[in-house]
C-alpha cells in the first residue's frame, strides 16, 4: 500500500496520483493544475539537490510572512513537477524576491495582475534545457514551466496569497502560472544581461522583476534601425504597474541593429527619446502620478525616466518579432552549484 501523506493512502500507484491531487485542490495548495505528490523520498532528494539544510531560512514570504525553507521550496518544487537539479535556480528566485528592495507584498494583494518575470543566464541554461529561443515563453519547456510555477506555488502556500484571500487581483493573469525564460547569449553580439550586472560570462544568474503586463511586437513594418525602433517605442504604454522596461529583442532585429553599427545603450537612448506621447491622452491623474515619477513634462508621459530604465535582453528565435514588458525593480542572484 502506497502511502504520500499521513492520513493518504492507496492501493496503486494512479490512485495514490489521483487522491494527492485531490487532496493538494482541497486544501488550497494548488493553481488547479494537476501536481505531483511530495513524498518524504522526493523532497529529501529535492533538498540533497539543493546542496544546503532542510530547515535553512532563505527569506519571508509575503504577506502571511511565511519561512520559505529549503524543505518548504523543495515540497512545492516536487508538487510543480521539478527536476530535482533545478532547486538551485528556484532557491536563487526565492533570495531575489524576498530581498527587502524587491516589493514582493504590493505584487502579492495587489488588485493589478502583476507577476514575478524570471530571466536565466549562464550556463545553466543548457545545462538544464532552459528554453531561450524559439517559443521560450511559451509552452513545451519543463524547465522553463515548473521552475516558473514552483515560485508561484511558493508564493501561494508560504506566502498565503490564495486568490480572493489576500490575493486581491482583479482578473488576475495566466502569466501566474509561469513567467520565465533564458536569454538567448548564443544570438547575442553583445553582452549578456548578468555580464551587464557584474557577474562573469560563465556564471549564472537569475533575475526576478516586477513585471505586469507584456505586448508582442510584430515588427515587419519597420525596416531600417530607426524605424525598427520606432515601431518599438510607438508600442510601449505608459507604466501601468511594472515600473520599467524590459525589451526582448528578437534575433532579426538584434542582428540588424548590430550591424548597423548600434550597442545596447545607444538602443535605449533612442527608444527612450521616441517612446514619448502627449499628455492629453491621459487621465489627469495618471499623468500627475507620471510626472511626479519622473517619467513626463507638461506636454509629454515618458516611458521610463532615463535609458537605464529600458533593459535591453536578447531572446526569442528568427522572425521580425520583439516584446515588450512592463517590468522593473530586478534583483540578480548567483545560481550556487551544491
Amino acid at each position: 500500500m502506497a502511502r504520500v501523506y499521513a492520513n493518504l493512502e492507496a492501493e496503486s500507484a494512479p490512485e495514490l496520483i489521483d487522491r494527492a491531487y485531490e487532496h493538494a485542490y482541497d486544501q488550497g495548495w494548488t493553481d488547479g493544475l494537476p501536481i505531483i505528490p511530495a513524498t518524504a523520498e522526493k523532497v529529501e532528494a529535492f533538498v540533497a539537490a539543493s546542496g544546503r539544510k532542510a530547515d535553512e531560512v532563505i527569506g519571508i514570504i509575503t504577506p502571511r510572512k511565511g519561512p520559505a525553507t529549503i524543505e518548504a521550496i523543495a515540497v512545492n518544487a516536487v508538487m510543480a513537477g521539478c527536476r530535482p537539479e533545478y532547486m538551485p535556480v528556484v532557491v536563487a528566485a526565492v533570495e531575489g524576491l524576498t530581498d527587502p528592495g524587491f516589493p514582493l507584498e504590493p505584487m502579492q494583494v495587489s488588485t493589478n495582475a502583476m507577476a514575478p518575470f524570471l530571466l536565466i543566464n549562464g550556463p545553466v541554461r543548457q545545462q538544464l534545457d532552459i528554453n531561450s529561443g524559439i517559443g521560450c515563453l511559451g509552452p513545451g519547456w519543463r524547465a522553463n514551466a515548473t521552475i516558473g510555477r514552483a515560485i508561484r506555488l511558493i508564493l501561494t502556500n508560504v506566502g498565503g496569497a490564495l486568490p480572493g484571500v489576500y490575493s486581491k487581483s482583479t482578473f488576475s493573469s495566466p502569466l501566474r502560472y509561469s513567467y520565465l525564460c533564458g536569454e538567448n547569449e548564443e544570438e547575442n553580439p553583445w553582452t549578456p544581461y548578468h555580464v551587464d550586472q557584474g557577474f562573469q560570462r560563465e556564471e549564472s544568474t537569475v533575475t526576478v522583476f516586477r513585471a505586469a503586463n507584456f505586448c508582442n511586437l510584430s515588427g515587419g513594418e519597420g525596416i531600417g534601425p530607426d524605424e525598427i525602433l520606432r515601431h518599438i517605442a510607438s508600442n510601449m504604454p505608459p507604466a501601468s504597474g511594472g515600473g520599467g522596461v524590459l525589451l526582448l529583442l528578437g534575433v532579426n532585429h538584434t542582428h540588424s541593429l548590430h550591424e548597423a553599427g548600434l550597442g545596447k545603450k545607444d538602443i535605449q537612448r533612442r527608444i527612450w527619446e521616441l517612446a514619448r506621447f502627449p499628455v492629453s491622452l491621459y487621465a489627469t491623474a495618471f499623468a500627475d502620478y507620471q510626472r511626479r515619477m519622473g517619467r513626463g513634462d507638461a506636454d509629454t508621459i515618458w516611458r521610463a525616466r532615463d535609458p537605464d530604465e529600458i533593459r535591453v535582453i536578447v531572446a526569442g528565435g528568427p522572425g521580425p518579432q520583439d516584446l515588450y514588458i512592463s517590468a522593473g525593480l530586478p534583483q540578480t542572484r548567483l545560481i550556487r552549484n551544491p
